[in-house]
């Protein structure tokens, strides 16, 4: 029996290891993408441990490091993968769900096009771990550079053995395809994403049954975000251990954390879990170039909070941002400037969902692309009337938990928490016309 290796020690550069990026170690570099580069780094070593652990020993290690869905619903991933049937003798898929359309959200893209051999190497752990032999990599079609990086680099690791017919000599095979998606928001819920993948409608479907027990094809499936599996790269490469060195104590290890809006250093940064708002905002990305009233914590579906000391001093973990009335998401902040008219922005995300909806269930054909969409539009052009204001509130109460899928209730988040937050600037809206911020009105015109 093959023993595994030691996990090798992180480099950290002399600086504090919490900080010592992993994920993001050589985004930027010249020649990051290539498979050279990558094996000069270290690259590809952690599947070796991999097959010298087994794979129930590889599943034992993820759960054991705390590692956390990294795609927005925080799910334990060592648990996920355990779903997954062992002796049924059926065809196994894996699928990584890089199509990254959640406004605000921008981390995986520089994985994908910057440092694409990470990405192959996770899904082969994974792969190896549920005993799956073919695995899909479901790209945003915008995403052209990221999907032609990714070729590249699946072309080399074939080339090398890395890929196709036993494995590095360990016996086991698996074979690895980019799909580019056509631009459809809903592809980012997972059973929309196979559909979309078997070349239907790209609908959601009805759950159960689970992609664990009836997924691609109707095989066993599990999906997991470009963030997850590359994380589960470095988890092989370093050991449990390592990973629950950073982070809370339920919510462990790094997080790719986006920021966007008005402030002077915006990006991803990789940082420990439990990082406070203030750290990011203040420490990482220089500050705001100005006045702000409200953030939204992790991608446009996750409510608003409000810019004040408490929000600021909250840890950005998932049971901390949860107690402020929020989510964590997938990490991309976003602030609101104070000079910002609420109603406006919130119709700028509203209008978004509506396009995006797929139109399969009535709350969110009717609901969200139809009526709330045409009330947001009534409000910012000055045609609202008293009452408008409760009356969306009304809609929501309809709409909310009855949808099909989480796309409905997605929009909700901003709707419902920007009228909690800032009902006078809704209320004068619906009553004058006129916004309480005129002087940044860029809205369409009648």
């Amino acid at each position: 029996m093959t023993v595994a290796e030691p996990a090798p020690k992180p480099i950290t550069s002399g600086k504090d290891p919490r900080f010592a990026p992993t994920l993001y170690a050589h985004v930027g570099q010249q020649g990051s993408w290539t498979l050279d580069y990558y094996r000069q780094h270290g690259g590809y070593e952690a599947v070796k441990r991999a097959f010298a652990m087994g794979p129930d020993a590889v599943i034992d290690e993820v759960k054991k490091s705390g590692l956390r869905g990294r795609g927005g619903a925080g799910f334990a991933t060592g648990l996920k993968w355990s779903f997954m049937p062992l002796k049924d003798g059926k065809q196994h898929y894996i699928i990584c769900n890089a199509d990254e359309s959640e406004p605000g959200s921008f981390k995986d893209r520089y994985l994908l096009s910057e440092d694409p051999h990470q990405l192959i190497e996770g899904m082969l752990i994974a792969g190896y771990a549920m005993r799956a032999s073919v695995g899909y990599i479901y790209i945003r079609g915008e995403y052209v550079h990221a999907a032609e990086r990714m070729w590249a680099a699946i072309f080399e690791a074939r080339a090398a053995g890395l890929l196709g017919k036993n494995v590095l000599g360990s016996g086991f095979d698996f074979e690895l395809q980019v799909h580019r998606g056509a631009g459809a928001y809903i592809c980012g819920e997972e059973t929309a994403l196979m559909n979309s993948l078997e070349g239907l409608r790209a609908n959601p479907r009805l759950k159960p049954p689970f992609p664990a027990a009836a997924g691609l094809y109707g095989l066993p499936t599990t999906i997991n975000n470009v963030e997850t599996f590359c994380a589960a790269t470095q988890i092989l490469k370093y050991g449990a251990d390592w990973h629950t060195g950073m982070g809370t104590e339920k919510s462990r290890g790094m997080k790719l954390f986006q920021i966007s809006g008005p402030v002077r250093r915006p990006g991803v940064y990789e940082l420990p879990l439990g990082t406070t708002f203030r750290e990011l905002i203040y420490d990482w990305a220089g500050g705001p170039l100005e006045e702000m009233k409200a953030i939204i914590p992790g991608g446009s579906s996750c409510p608003m909070l409000p810019w004040d000391e408490k929000t600021l001093d909250t840890p950005m973990d998932y049971e901390s941002v949860a107690a402020a009335g929020s989510m964590l998401g997938t990490g991309g902040v976003t602030l609101i400037p104070k000079a910002d008219c609420i109603v406006n922005a919130t119709w700028n995300l509203v209008r978004f969902y509506g396009h995006e909806s797929c139109g399969k269930c009535t709350p969110c054909r009717e609901g969200i692309s139809s009526w709330m969409t045409r009330m947001y539009e009534k409000l910012v052009r000055g045609r609202g009337q008293p009452g408008d204001v409760d009356l969306i509130l009304d809609m929501s109460d309809n709409i909310g938990g009855r949808s099909f899928c989480a796309l409905a209730d997605a929009c909700l988040g901003p709707v419902l928490s920007s009228i909690k937050l800032f009902r006078e600037e809704y209320d004068v809206l619906a009553q004058t016309g006129q916004p309480m911020y005129p002087a940044r009105r860029r809205w369409r015109e009648s």
